[in-house]
């Protein structure tokens, strides 16, 4: 069986693309942090009143996804921002595409199924009720499909092996 890649190779793209999750991630936490610091900051990502990224970052949502203040509170250290947990997904998945075997790939499927079931609830909320269109979100959107697409032909050629 053919393991997919998009550009040079399996392990290679999904650190790219790791890489590139973690730039977005990164530039999110900086809008964010400049958002807070200063209301009236503007960023590149910013195209109007129905385009802004900022709005949607600094919105309820842009935290557990929206859910974790309702259990624990806005203030507890699990109400944390969406793109740190971004960061911290981004970090392992290249952990884990180095480290190859029987448990990383299933972690890597995995996870990857996870965050793409994140995706498709956060693009609802940004579409349907934030009214918005976040690049920087749609972004992550595009990376975690690209992972899920990786990861599950590793997970198919590694299977066929066991």
């Amino acid at each position: 069986m053919v393991l997919a890649y998009l550009l040079f190779s399996n392990v290679v793209d999904r650190i790219l693309i790791n890489l590139f999750g973690i730039l977005v991630s990164s530039y999110a936490l900086h809008v964010e942090v400049e958002k807070e610091k200063n209301p009236g900051y503007r960023a590149m990502c910013d195209f109007n009143d129905s385009m802004s990224c900022s709005r949607v970052l600094t919105s309820e949502y842009g935290r557990g996804f929206g859910v974790t203040s309702l259990l624990v509170g806005k203030e507890h250290f699990l109400n944390m921002r969406n793109c740190t947990l971004g960061i911290v997904f981004y970090s392992l998945q290249i952990l884990m595409a180095v480290c190859p075997g029987y448990w990383s790939t299933q972690l890597l499927l995995y996870s990857s199924a996870v965050s793409i079931l994140g995706s498709v609830y956060l693009a609802y909320i940004l579409l349907f009720v934030l009214k918005d269109i976040c690049v920087v979100c749609f972004t992550t959107y595009l990376v975690n499909g690209l992972l899920m697409y990786l990861n599950y032909s590793l997970y198919t050629n590694n299977m066929s092996k066991f």
